[in-house]
């Protein structure tokens, strides 16, 4: 992550460099909504600035340093458009998956500083084995930022051999790494919540991926850094809640300017005369500050345990799901009463209240973020051992 020289000061976090370019990401609110994907020139700023690379090693462009930073990042873009917020995230995972690659592929593949990455978890394609790596052909669906990336990340069953041909007992699954020229996008985005994410379908036919584009989750990590040493899972899952955190804030800031700036002498009650308005301010912003940090807290015990080489417990593990889950739950709930109490205003599109409740439901549609994950910590807690193979990865 490079230093970026201002005026006034020099910003060195990304934290940092996301306030600044926040004003890029307001002005071109309407481009992003309307065309269902990042205006180019918030695009070009997030470039600039890096902040796709964030999950790799210092010398791609990474930041590689308490991941706390990233969540600042993610709660910082969704209060200005969650869309960016949402597009940097799912970087960050693309990213994050680099780990598992060879020095040379790592370096092949994110050595580009204006390259824009995105994934896909769901194992809608299939990689059939053959001379030298595979052939992969497949479907994927909500593969977000697609119509920006220069390479994906792609979820595969493998067959061939013995191997199961369908999902299930003993089905190998690996992520295969597809350069853009091979991806057919298929419009499908046609959304209430996170419309400029550009979450559309893809499709690939026949196309081939060598070994080396090939990885797992039990692949060898040859660069054991702290940040590599992250729980993939956990990880992302903070970094949904940061968001979902992001859109609270913003609603908080809305409500509050429309309060000031609907001050009407002579007339009683103006809007922030209204008792319920002034308790869901009071609440919203309690609410912001207590499950920020617990987020924050549990997500840094995770690092301090990663720069020290230390295994995570099952129990610092459910602190980050538990967080994540409730952080995230408490905000949607929360923005769903500052968009009552604003009255009719919050169905006018001139308010971001408007926005910011339909992108608030559209984020915790997300599967890293479902009730589950409590379930999860919970068999933790009570010292069962977590089932869900992504509690630990």
């Amino acid at each position: 992550m490079n230093n970026v020289k201002t005026s006034e000061t020099l910003i060195s976090t990304p934290s940092e460099i996301a306030k600044e370019i926040c004003a890029t990401a307001i002005n071109n609110r309407n481009v992003t909504e309307s065309e269902r994907k990042l205006a180019p020139s918030i695009v070009e700023e997030l470039k600039s600035h890096q902040l796709f690379k964030m999950a790799l090693p210092k010398d791609l462009g990474g930041w590689e340093g308490n991941p706390v930073e990233t969540l600042k990042v993610y709660e910082t873009m969704a209060s200005a458009e969650t869309s960016v917020a949402w597009i940097v995230w799912n970087n960050h995972l693309a990213c994050t998956f680099g780990r598992f690659l060879n020095s040379e592929s790592l370096h092949e593949i994110y050595k580009n500083p204006n390259d824009v990455y995105a994934n896909s978890t769901r194992p809608e394609g299939v990689a059939k084995i053959v001379d030298g790596g595979y052939m992969v052909s497949g479907r994927w669906s909500l593969v977000s930022g697609c119509e920006l990336a220069d390479w994906f990340v792609l979820r595969c069953l493998v067959t061939g051999g013995d191997l199961p041909t369908q999902l299930g007992p003993g089905a190998k699954l690996k992520l295969m790494y597809v350069p853009k020229d091979k991806i057919k996008v298929i419009d499908t985005w046609n959304v209430g919540g996170l419309r400029g994410t550009g979450s559309h379908d893809i499709e690939i036919e026949e196309t081939f991926v060598k070994d080396s584009y090939a990885v797992d989750f039990e692949t060898h990590v040859e660069n054991d850094s702290a940040y590599n040493r992250l729980p993939i899972g956990a990880i992302n899952s903070s970094g949904c809640a940061a968001m979902a955190l992001g859109l609270l804030k913003g609603a908080i800031d809305e409500l509050t300017t429309m309060c000031l700036e609907r001050v009407t002498p002579g007339k009683n009650p103006d809007l922030r005369d209204r008792l319920t308005v002034q308790m869901a301010v009071a609440k919203a912003k309690t609410i912001l500050a207590a499950h920020r940090t617990q987020l924050h807290n549990a997500v840094n015990v995770i690092w301090e345990e990663s720069l020290k080489e230390n295994s995570f417990t099952d129990v610092q593990l459910a602190d980050v799901w538990a967080a994540s889950y409730e952080a995230a739950t408490a905000a949607r709930n929360m923005v769903s009463e500052i968009f009552a109490v604003a009255g009719t205003s919050s169905l006018y599109s001139k308010f971001r209240i408007e926005r910011i409740h339909r992108d608030i439901y559209a984020v915790l549609q997300h599967g890293i973020i479902q009730p589950h994950w409590m379930n999860q910590a919970g068999m933790a807690y009570v010292g069962l051992k977590p089932t869900a193979a992504m509690f630990r990865i």
